[in-house]
């Protein structure tokens, strides 16, 4: 038994590894298939993207104004309004996965009063 290897153990080898490489080659074409979905994803990301930004402005100065008055009353200071961004569209389906990490990131940003204000 020692040294010698018979029938049974050469077929339950061959068998062996014969059921690990077609696993593995499974496993790669799940990973293939799952890369072209993706690809397929961040095409249609990149042609939404350029949609949005070929679209005309439809925020009015009115509301900008608005909007950086009640930043500066928040905040407690002057600061500039770079752009104005809707995080989700109404059509977007939300997760809760998205949920909280939009929950973690606001609550990391704490706002501090100021001095002079009481």
């Amino acid at each position: 038994m020692y040294g010698n290897m018979t029938s049974e153990m050469g077929s339950l080898a061959a068998a062996g590894i014969l059921i690990v490489f077609t696993v593995l080659a499974l496993i790669a074409s799940v990973v293939a298939v799952f890369k072209r979905l993706d690809d397929r994803w961040q095409a249609a990301e990149v042609v939404k993207t350029a949609q949005a930004t070929e679209r005309p402005q439809t925020i009015d100065t009115t509301t900008l104004l608005l909007i950086s008055a009640a930043c500066a009353t928040v905040v407690g200071g002057r600061f500039r309004v770079r752009r104005i961004r809707r995080l989700l569209s109404p059509r977007t389906k939300r997760t809760p996965w998205s949920a909280q990490g939009r929950l973690t990131l606001q609550g990391s940003h704490t706002m501090r009063p100021s001095k002079n204000h009481r």
